[in-house]
């Protein structure tokens, strides 16, 4: 990816409003430029967690996950897993803290977004 240069120009500052203005922009531009040559996170766009954690050693039985999203989450995708398997809902009311799976096979690493 190409990185974006730190050369915008703004105009010379003529009076010290003008001064504390251009520093302000300054300052934000290059803050800014610094956030997209780092990258932008999935989660710096959304409101929600990337999780991750292993599944119980026995098929379906409940598992708490606790997501870090500091509010109940309404859902969740998982995007990785390192086998087949499917991950449903316990039945356990989610709260701001867990949220509470069950895994129809033993011992799975998985990967979810939270949110």
């Amino acid at each position: 990816m190409a990185e974006i240069a730190a050369s915008i120009i703004f105009p010379r500052p003529r009076d010290k409003a003008d001064e504390d203005l251009f520093n302000v922009l300054s300052e934000f531009t290059t803050d800014v430029i610094k956030i997209l040559n780092g990258g932008i996170l999935f989660s710096d766009n959304f409101d929600c967690q990337l999780v991750s954690y292993t599944s119980n050693g026995s098929a379906d039985t409940e598992d708490t996950v606790a997501h870090g999203l500091g509010k109940v989450p309404t859902g969740y995708i998982v995007y990785s897993r390192d086998k087949a398997a499917i991950v449903y809902d316990s039945g356990t009311a989610f709260t701001a803290t867990n949220i509470y799976l069950k895994c129809n096979v033993a011992t799975v690493a998985l990967k979810l977004i939270v949110f």
